[in-house]
């Protein structure tokens, strides 16, 4: 177990998943989903198809969640500590941790959290692993069941307040060394690390380099070497008298190379993420994501392209899954059609009201929280927030009222929905081609339900002068005539 020193990145953090093994544990992933869905499965068949992709693919939180959310469904969220005492039954955890191959410790730990998914010695080990191998969120995750589980164990809140601390969560760590340091008064290393840790959050505010959550040495002194060895090289080829042939580079190539002769450029990590979701990678996407945040801390500029990842692999997953459907329709592909879209719902919907916490006066984010409540059927928070936006910007009424009036047609106040898409029409200078159309068809498809002929008539006739092949406006005006 840690005890607060610098850990040295194993080769173990340097694993790959292949496309071909992607596909095959997402096919595991998705069938314990499917299992989990139901009222009654077994758990720990779950458990086996969710741990395999967890060891496999040990950076992935989707699978650790999910995973941990069985675990928690076995054992009716019951939060119980150790079974052992220390090692005791956990020898080949121990081994692994003393020979520092944190893969093992973290094979070996999935298997442990079977019987246990609250047991902080097991955790506490799974966590130095990840912190080891630079996984920095699924170690957040299994700290999270670790003080969990010894909600009152000094030992726990100490080994957890350090890997805050190094990962770059200083509020959170500085919280619970304030809180060791009351039940240990004059405790030594509370107070010093208090004292840094609220340094280091200063430090970071202003953008400078900071103590607690800096990169390690180990991995500098690589950085270091690569450096030296570009320059070496560009030393070499100044003195050949034939000059060396170009090598033209993509732009993946050129940004990589920027990273290494300069890894404390933000942008240039940003980019290259950009550049792997562009292409559908999102492994790749995530470890230089990984290695951004290891170099550079938590940030809100990392958080938040993390969580547009996360998205981002959500809405593939979906695609994949309506394309699978659409290939080759069958009950149980349909039912993984529904189970992706809900996931990515619920996944937006989590990020976007994070974000709107975080940026309470941003009102695009507002609607696109709006957007997503309203999906999910929420629709008087929906209309809440519709109905803020459009006070605090007039040139955003027209894009709110439509959604609003989708979310009283969807609760069945016809008459009041029909007058806020009216009302929607009168601003509709502002809206896109594509919002217009939808609007014209919703105030056309409302009033034709109320019974609003010349209404229906003049809306759908206005859409269909803007675009003639819109869904069925044609059929539609056929039956008006």
């Amino acid at each position: 177990m840690s005890d607060g020193g610098s850990f040295s990145v194993s080769e173990d953090a340097d694993y790959e998943v292949s496309p071909a093994l992607r596909k095959q544990l997402q096919q595991l992933f998705d069938h314990a989903t499917q299992m989990m869905s139901k009222p009654k499965y077994d758990y720990d068949y779950a458990h086996s198809l969710l741990g395999d992709c967890c060891k496999r693919d040990p950076a992935n939180l989707v699978y650790v969640e999910k995973m941990l959310e069985n675990l928690d469904l076995k054992f009716k969220g019951k939060k119980k500590g150790s079974l052992f005492s220390g090692f005791g039954g956990k020898g080949g955890l121990k081994k692994a941790l003393a020979a520092k191959k944190w893969q093992d410790v973290i094979k070996e730990g999935i298997d442990l959290l079977k019987s246990n998914p609250y047991d902080s010695i097991t955790l506490r080990g799974m966590v130095d692993a990840c912190e080891a191998m630079r996984y920095n969120e699924v170690g957040l995750r299994y700290m999270k069941n670790a003080m969990d589980g010894s909600p009152g164990d000094i030992e726990v809140m100490r080994h957890c307040a350090r890997y805050l601390g190094r990962v770059g969560q200083f509020d959170q760590a500085i919280s619970l060394w304030h809180f060791i340091e009351e039940k240990n008064r004059g405790e030594k290393e509370a107070n010093q690390m208090i004292s840094q840790l609220t340094i280091d959050r200063e430090r970071r505010a202003k953008g400078l380099a900071t103590v607690t959550n800096r990169i390690d040495p180990a991995d500098a002194a690589k950085v270091r070497r690569r450096q030296a060895a570009h320059e070496e090289g560009d030393r070499k080829s100044e003195v050949q008298e034939r000059p060396a042939t170009k090598i033209e580079l993509n732009e993946k190539q050129k940004l990589k190379a920027k990273i290494e002769a300069d890894p404390d450029q933000l942008e240039n990590y940003l980019k290259l993420i950009d550049l792997w979701v562009t292409e559908e990678k999102y492994f790749e996407a995530e470890a230089v994501w990984k290695e951004a945040q290891a170099h550079f801390g938590d940030s809100l500029e990392l958080t938040e392209k993390r969580e547009d990842l996360l998205i981002n692999k959500a809405r593939h997953r979906y695609k994949m899954a309506e394309n699978q459907a659409s290939a080759q329709s069958s009950p149980q592909l349909l039912e993984l059609v529904e189970t992706a879209k809900n996931d990515l719902h619920r996944l937006e919907l989590e990020i976007y009201a994070k974000r709107n916490e975080r940026h309470p006066d941003d009102l695009m984010i507002k609607y696109e929280l709006g957007l997503r409540l309203k999906r999910m059927g929420n629709y008087e928070q929906a209309e809440q927030l519709f109905d803020e936006i459009s006070l605090a910007d007039e040139k955003l009424l027209a894009i709110c009222y439509l959604g609003k009036g989708e979310c009283l047609q969807a609760r069945k106040k016809f008459v009041t929905a029909m007058e806020t898409y009216e009302e929607a029409l009168n601003y509709s200078d502002s809206l896109s081609s594509e919002r217009l159309k939808l609007l014209l068809y919703r105030a056309g498809v409302l009033a034709q339900g109320l019974k609003e002929w010349t209404s229906a008539t003049t809306y759908l006739k206005r859409l269909e002068k803007l675009d003639p092949a819109y869904k069925d406006v044609k059929r539609r005006l056929d039956k008006l005539k």
